[in-house]
Order: C-alpha cells, then structure tokens, then sequence
C-alpha cells in the first residue's frame, strides 16, 4: 500500500479515540539504552493523557521529566482494516487526589490500590487509519 493511501487522522479525531479508549502501550526509556513497552489503562484529562503503574515499577522510575510515547490502536487482520493513535510528550508523576482533586479516576486492571499516576502530556498527536475498502498490500498503521 502507498503511503498516500492511507488517511490521517486529525488531532480532533485522535483526540476522540483517546477519550474512548481504556487500554494502551506506554514505551519508554529502559536503563540498557533501549525502549520498555508497557500495557496500560488511562484517562484523557484535560490537557495530559494519565495512566497508573504499581509503586516500584520501571514505569514509575521513568516518569519524571521523561519524553515517553503512548499508543492505541484497533485492527481488523480479516478485513486489513484499522487505525492507531500515538501520542509524545513529557511525562510526571502526578501524585495523589489531595494533590490533584479533579483527576478522574482510572479504572486499572493491573494495579490495586492507587498506585503512581503519571501524566503524559499532549505533546505531538498523531493518528493513521486504513479501511477495509483500501487496496491490500504493506503498510505500518
């Protein structure tokens, strides 16, 4: 598939999808140089995406001041359909609800108890999309 087949997606549009989203990859920087990926639940808050790690995790390590890059997507293999959303930006740690008060909560399937809130900001949003009624052939979404 040709680049120019594909449509991008508007940051309004990414925007949407992120707010109807639960579950995403946060990758970020490991301690070997290299890149860690993590699946994460979130939740779009006003201008920063927010997601919760448990205390002691690599997450939590990286947060502070970070460039961290966080993705979404959904993929229909049958029909070589879908699209992505990725977002770049500066991550910190959030702290806790008497810090923050108007954060809403974050339903994670992985941490119990509160865990450490980390905010990436809204930095660089993209998106992509390919539909089913595209002409097949490779392509990254």
């Amino acid at each position: 598939m040709r680049a120019d087949q594909l449509e991008e997606l508007s940051r309004d549009e990414c925007l949407r999808l992120l707010r109807e989203g639960a579950v995403g990859w946060v990758a970020f920087p490991d301690d070997d140089g290299g890149a860690a990926l993590v699946p994460v639940n979130y939740v779009l808050h006003r201008d920063e995406l927010v997601v919760t790690t448990a205390y002691g995790s690599k997450l939590a390590a990286a947060a502070q001041d970070r460039v961290m890059s966080f993705g979404i997507g959904e993929f229909d293999v049958r029909a070589r359909s879908g699209w992505s959303v990725v977002v770049h930006g500066s991550s910190r740690l959030v702290g806790d609800d008497l810090v923050n008060p108007d954060l809403p909560p974050i339903d994670s399937w992985a941490v119990r108890g509160s865990g450490v809130r980390i905010a990436i900001e809204l930095g660089r949003v993209s998106g992509r999309r390919v539909s089913a009624d595209s002409p097949a052939g490779d392509s990254e979404i």
